[in-house]
């Protein structure tokens, strides 16, 4: 059973499942193939790229050291510089990162977090709807199913912002998101009443932090050629960061903005 409706993303019945997320390869992307998953063979380094490392790392301490400082630029973007350190020194692991801390701190996040929860309320319903119109006797028993999303691209759309901190920007970026829940329905409690849903959602993000040719940061205006170079000799090595966070959202038929939400765990 599939659902699209009036949905983002597309959702089916069943457990979480990835769906296929494309990432790019950034300054080792094939220049022929943009779908090209495989990254260029890196090239030895030079003495001028061991000399511009060295000044990134200066800069990167120097960067450390004024975080909290009162007045001065670029003073508020830890997770950032955490990002960029993984990228310096990492050897291309995957990070794994606090999405909570940005829906906290990000208005980005937080319409990023509201609309992709709602997005998952519309296919709760709608699935629902469809079991219950295959077998109507379901109605009047609890229904617990699970449903898996699609890919939501966040950065280009108003309904799903690209960040607006430095500290974001830097960090994440544009990203992707997709959507998992374990939903149960329990019928109404008085005669003519609103079927309640309770839903145990997974928002998963992914990112792919590296450069790419022809772009600069939207701060500083440094083209992203001065950290490409890194990439394409092996001094800095691109990667994959990784973001959950978890809900448990309930809500009566009909009335998901209505929804009362709060973290699972108690955080």
């Amino acid at each position: 059973m599939q659902t699209n409706g009036n949905t983002v993303a597309d959702y089916q019945v069943g457990p979480p499942r990835r769906p296929d997320i494309h990432h790019d390869n950034g300054f080792l992307q094939n220049p022929n193939d943009p779908n090209d998953s495989t990254p260029l063979p890196t090239e030895s380094p030079g003495l001028g790229d061991y000399a511009a490392l060295a000044e990134w790392e200066v800069k990167l301490r120097g960067a450390r050291a004024l975080q909290g400082v009162p007045g001065v630029p670029h003073n508020d973007i830890p997770d950032g510089l955490d990002t960029y350190d993984h990228f310096l020194h990492g050897n291309g692991a995957d990070r794994h990162f606090d999405y909570e801390r940005f829906v906290r701190t990000d208005p980005a996040g937080q319409a990023v977090l509201t609309n992709s929860t709602r997005d998952t309320q519309q296919a709760a319903e709608a699935t629902y709807n469809q079991m219950i119109a295959q077998d109507p006797s379901l109605a009047g028993k609890p229904v617990t199913f699970q449903i898996t999303g699609s890919q939501i691209g966040v950065g280009s759309s108003e309904q799903f912002p690209y960040p607006e901190t430095e500290n974001w920007q830097k960090a994440i970026g544009g990203h992707s998101i997709w959507n998992s829940a374990t939903v149960t329905v329990y019928p109404p409690e008085t005669p003519g009443g609103k079927p309640r849903f309770e839903m145990d959602m997974t928002l998963h993000a992914e990112d792919r932090y590296n450069f790419n040719p022809g772009q600069a940061d939207i701060n500083t205006g440094t083209p992203d050629a001065a950290n490409g170079r890194f990439e394409q000799t092996g001094l800095g090595h691109q990667y994959t960061n990784y973001g959950t966070l978890q809900r448990h959202v309930t809500w009566d038929q009909g009335s998901p903005e209505n929804a009362t939400s709060r973290p699972i765990g108690g955080r």
